[in-house]
This record gives C-alpha cells, structure tokens and sequence, in this order.
C-alpha cells in the first residue's frame, strides 16, 4: 500500500468515526443522573424524512431494588409522564406501556417495573415538513421508590437531522429490548360492569380464556381507583369467555368509558381495551356512579356537615338570634323559614357553580376558595363589623338584612329579610368545614354537575334544618325561652363573636397580604365604623339634615376606599417562619424524602380555616403532642393553604378532600391513616399509638 492510498484510508477511517459521534449524538442524549435513577433519550433513526413515523424511546435506568410506575401505578405511586414541545405540524403518540409487575407491599400493592425500562412513543412528521433538523424537547417526570420514594426530573433537547430515513445503528439493540417487553396487542373484545361493590370485568375470545386458567394468570386494570389491586379476584372461563370479579375500589368515584386491560399468564401479556357495559355508561353519565348508595350516603353526610355549621362560632351568634326572632313571628313563622331556606339553599348551589366553573376553566380550587382572595376577606371584616355594631345597637340595619332586632323590623322584612339572612348565613359560614362536610365535598367535586350540585343542596338543607323544624313542628318553638327584655341584652352580647372574628379577619388578611396592608385595613376599618356610628345617631332623629347625610357617605367612601390602598400584598407573607414553632413547611418532595425512613405528620391548614386553627390549639400545639411527636421522632409538616397552591389542592383530591383540614399520620411500611377534622390530645395519641403497635 502507497502513501497516498494509507492516507486515504485513515482520511475514510477517520471520516467514519466522526460520522458515528455526529450520528450518535443526534440519535441519543446524553445521560441524564438523579437520585437513583438515571435517564436517556433514544431515536431509532439518526436521520429522518418528511411523511416518515419513527420511534423515540426514554430509557429509565432504577438501581437494582428500585422501580418505576406502570400507566396505572396501583395503590399508590405515580405513573410516568413525558411532556413534548415538537415543531408545528409534528404529532407524538401516547407511551406503548411495557408489560408490568406487581409489587406487594403490606396490604398494598402496586404496578411497575424493575431494571431498565424503555417508555417507546412514535413520532410522526408532516409530509411538507420543510426544515433542515427535527428540534425535540422532551421533560420527563417519574417516581423512583424501593421502600420510600423519591420524584425525578429530566429534560432532554436534541435535533435530528432531515434527509433521507436512516436507522441509527447504534440503538437499534435497545429498541429491540423496548419491543421484547411489550404486551400483544390485540382486539378482543371486553367489557366492564360494575354492581353494588364488584367490578366484573368480561373478555370473549377463546385465548383470553385459556390465559385464565393458569396459575400465574393475572389482569392488570389500566384505570385508577376502580378495583383493589392487592387482590388477584375470582377468575372463571365459561366457554370462550374470561370473567374476572374484582373488588371496587374504596375511592371510587367515576367509571370510564373505557381503559387497558392487560392479561398477562406467565408465558404471553395481551393488552386489549375494555369498554364500559351500558348499565355503567349509563350511571356515570347521570353522575350516579356504580353505586346509588354512595349518592346518598353523600347527602346525608353533606346534610349532617350543614346542620353543625350552625354551631360554629361564626355563625351561631346571628343565626341563634334568627332562630329567637323566629320562634316568636307567630303567623308569618313558616313563610319566613321557607324564605330563609332558599336563602341558604341558592346560595350554597350558587357557590358550587362557581366553584364547578372555575375548576373546568383549569383553576386548581376547593372549598373555601373564596377566602384565598384578599379582596373578599377584607370585605368579610367590614361585613363583620357592620353586623356587630347592629347587634350593639349603635345603628339599626334590620330592616334590610338580617332582622336580627325587634318584631316590628321583622314585620318590614317579610320574605325579603329572610331570603338575605339566608345568603349572610352561608356567607359568613364559609371559613367553616363541619365534620361530615369533607368526604361530601371531596365527593361533590368528582362527579358530574347535577350530583355536585345536589351535594352542596343537601348542604344547605342541612344549614337550613333547624329552621324548618321550629317552623313546621308543632310546639317545637317551646323548646326556646321566652321572649322578654333579656332579649336585646342577648343580643349585644352575640355582638362580641362578630368582633372576635373580624380581629381574625384582619388576622388572616395580614398573613396573606402583610403587616403594612392589614394597618392600612385597620384605618379603613375605624372610618367605616364611624360611618355607621353617625349614621346610627341620626336615625335617632327625627329629621336628618343633608350635612349629615353627606357626612356618613363620605366616611363610607372613606372606609371603603381603603381596601384597594390595602391590596398592595405580597405572597411572601404567608408561612414567615416562627420562632420556636414545631412544624416545617410541607412540600410533595420533603414529604417523599422523609416518609419512607420515618413517621410523619401532616397538618393542611389554612389562616381563614377556624376548624383548623381550633385543632392546632386544642390538639396540634400542645405540650404532651409535642411531646408524643418527640418520643415517636415524628416530623411534623405544616401546609398552608392560606393562599391558592394547587399542590395542596392536589394532595387534598389524593385524599378525597376539597377542603381543609386534612390531617395524615404516615407510618414507614405502613397505610397512611387519616384522622378526623376535628381532633383531641386523645384522639392524636391513639393514632399514633395504632400505629407504632403494629411495627
């Protein structure tokens, strides 16, 4: 071999290599660590053509020991999720899930995969697709976990380059592994149903009942919280049928029209689509469920909540005082319990509307969402302050609103009166969650319009119950005392609640917007009640005079005027850390870190929520919990949902909850329990005494 000729060949050796690192980067990314786990990003081809499908794989790397989630992860966990950003024009499939495994763990179990994973989706690239390189971006989110877990992140930004379709070579053993794990496809055909407490699950093709009568036989249901995973369920073939009878789950609330169903033997897997029967379809879309019972169950539980809503501190001040008024309005006693109802009744529907409407334009809210906004609770401390000063008698307002006083307002009120003292009931209750209340609004808020909104009815019913009963029950108003005197000292006294809770008001306000906001709410709060005080003293005269008129106006304008100089807050505000205090701030990571190595405590709160702050006086922040946490080494995490977070409102739904309080106690190994809404010293303690027993 000549000079020239060697030189040649080592100017195409060299070629060659660097052709394959080009072809190799454009055709897989650089790898990617986290925390046990690591994550890669494939193509099988190095280059691309207009009109082509191609397949792109995110390769998940776990430890030995640890796993990732399948599409339905089962008991718990999270399934993995790929977010593409693609050029206009170019579509990505859904992921082509391998063939799971079952995890049991206690009495838990759940779907996944061990080792390394191929997640495959395909690409497809428009025919006129006129640009030189195929840009993608792709982030990747998954749960790693062998005893605890731990969320990962990675993303990924490559360029393919278009030409003409060429493999890449170098990943073409990888896909073929991908492939190797996948189940069958096929089209058999199945179907669901879904009676009392049984979810039966029916498969017609003659090799779907061969599959079932192995012993390793299993069927991994692709749809979340409809059947109990732990349990393999009784397996039967009739002919060519395949019948599998699986408990439903405990948090099932709605039936899908349809999800995967993998069949899998210990030989062969088959995925095929299961589709709902048309009983099923049927209930789900009248918003029923599977289970009429589980409706009304709801509504009782939503009845019960609205009934002792009418002891909490915010309210029983003005409704006990309806209740006196009532009791003694002779005649026109049914007329305005009837208009009060309604009252109570519209407004409650008339906020889960708007909590419904909200949620379907993608807001991230729950009960008491109207107290997330600053605006409203400011408002709420001037409504607060209106309504104690007419219970001390320093203006007279009850002839509008509330008729709260003395028979000859109530005579002006009639049917209007009663209807407002209904819409200020629910107003003003909305910082309350009652027992009861939580599973019915957890419930409300999954299911179909109409149920949600016969649940928040039924709340109001409830609110609305005792009125009805001194109403319509013959006698029942003598359970009352007697009207007299001691009435209007009554009712002054009632006036401090409504003090009490505007200092909590301008509290709660403070956190959400800051120190300087709630000063200048403060000022605002003086000028309004001046306002009402001079308005007061001129409704002692007989004559007003225009002076004094514009007097009062201009003070209103005064007081109310400063809310907007008072809006000036700072999310910052909220979760300040405290001196001394017992809790950290909750997050889903440090909750995923921590719960997996030690027992942990979690307390979702809110400033605007009194059940909660009740609870962490009475129970959370006492001597002997602080003290029971220490000789467990529980860790206490605190999430405040003062302001909107939606990862509160997303651990919330984890949960069932819509609302706050919510209170967890996680013991490693095993099932978190949830403990009342509202708690003891005692009740806390047998929580945690349950639970380190059964170590």
């Amino acid at each position: 071999m000549n000079l020239r000729t060697t030189l040649y060949v080592t100017w195409i050796s060299c070629l060659l290599v660097l052709l394959s690192v080009t072809s190799a980067h454009a055709s897989r990314t650089e790898i990617v660590e986290q925390p046990h786990l690591e994550a890669q990003m494939l193509s099988e081809y190095q280059e691309v053509t207009p009109g082509q499908t191609f397949a792109v794989a995110a390769k998940l790397m776990p430890e030995t020991g640890w796993h990732t989630y399948w599409i339905n992860p089962g008991d718990s966990g999270l399934a993995t999720v790929i977010e593409w950003t693609l050029p206009e024009g170019v579509e990505v499939s859904d992921i082509e899930w391998p063939v799971a495994s079952k995890y049991n763990i206690g009495p838990l179990s759940n779907y996944g995969f061990e080792g390394t994973t191929y997640l495959i989706s395909n690409i497809t690239i428009p025919a006129d697709f006129a640009e030189d390189f195929l840009s993608i971006q792709a982030r990747v989110d998954w749960l790693v976990c062998e005893d605890w877990c731990i969320p990962g992140t990675a993303e990924f930004d490559f360029e393919i380059p278009v030409g003409s379709a060429t493999l890449a070579v170098n990943n073409v053993d990888s896909f073929a592994a991908g492939r190797a794990n996948l189940p069958e496809i096929a089209d058999w055909r199945g179907q669901y149903d879904i009676q009392s407490r049984q979810v039966t699950l029916i498969v017609d093709h003659p090799e779907a009942a061969a599959m079932g009568q192995s012993d390793q036989f299993y069927a991994y249901v692709g749809a979340g919280e409809l059947v109990e995973h732990f349990e393999s369920g009784d397996v039967q073939v009739v002919d060519d049928l395949l019948i599998v009878r699986r408990t439903l789950n405990t948090y099932f609330n709605q039936a899908p029209d349809s999800f995967p169903l993998l069949l899998v033997d210990g030989q062969r897997a088959v995925q095929l689509t299961v589709t709902a029967s048309d009983e099923t379809a049927a209930s789900s879309a009248s918003g029923s469920g599977s289970a009429p019972q589980s409706l009304l169950l709801m509504a009782g539980f939503a009845f019960l909540g609205g009934l002792i809503l009418n002891l909490m501190p915010c309210v029983f001040p003005v409704l006990s005082l309806k209740a006196l008024h009532l009791a003694n309005s002779g005649h026109r006693q049914r007329g305005d319990a009837l208009w009060y109802t309604l009252g109570v009744i519209l407004t409650f529907v008339a906020f889960a509307a708007l909590l419904l409407a909200l949620r379907g334009a993608g807001q991230a809210l729950g009960w008491g969402f109207q107290l997330q906004n600053p605006w409203l609770i400011a408002t709420l401390a001037l409504l607060f302050v209106a309504i104690g000063l007419n219970l001390s008698g320093v203006f007279q307002f009850g002839t509008r609103l509330m008729q709260l006083g003395h028979s000859e307002t109530a005579a002006k009120g009639g049917a209007k009166g009663s209807f407002s003292t209904g819409v200020l009931a629910v107003i003003i209750a909305s910082p309350c969650t009652a027992p009861f209340m939580g599973a019915a609004l957890g419930f409300a808020i999954t299911q179909s319009t109409g149920v949600a909104l016969l649940i928040f009815a039924s709340l109001g019913l409830g609110m609305a119950s005792p009125f009805i009963a001194l109403a319509f029950i013959p006698g029942a108003s003598r359970w009352l005392p007697k009207p007299g005197a001691w009435m209007e000292t009554f009712k002054q006294w009632m006036a401090i609640p409504m003090y009490l809770t505007t200092v909590w008001l301008i509290w709660v306000f403070g956190r959400q917007a800051g120190i300087d906001s709630a000063a200048i709410l403060l000022i605002g709060l003086v000028l309004f009640s001046t306002a009402l005080w001079w308005h007061g003293k001129g409704q002692l005269q007989a004559t007003r005079s225009l002076g004094h008129r514009i007097l009062v106006l201009v003070m209103l304008a005064l007081g109310m005027g400063s809310l907007p100089a008072a809006m000036q807050f700072q999310q910052g505000a909220v979760m300040a850390s405290e001196y001394g205090q017992s809790w950290q701030a909750w997050s889903p990571e440090k909750l995923e870190t921590l719960k997996g190595e030690q027992p942990v405590f979690v307390n979702m709160t809110a400033d605007w929520c009194i059940t909660c702050l009740a609870n962490e006086r009475v129970a959370l922040e006492t001597s002997s919990t602080r003290a029971l946490f220490a000789e467990h080494d529980i860790t206490y995490l605190k999430g405040d949902w003062t302001l909107r977070d939606e990862r509160i409102t997303a651990y919330l739904e984890q949960y069932q909850r819509n609302g706050v309080p919510l209170y967890v106690l996680y013991w490693p190994g095993q099932e978190p329990q949830i403990l009342p809404q509202i708690l003891t010293n005692g009740i806390v303690s047998e929580a945690i005494q349950r639970a380190s027993e059964t170590m």
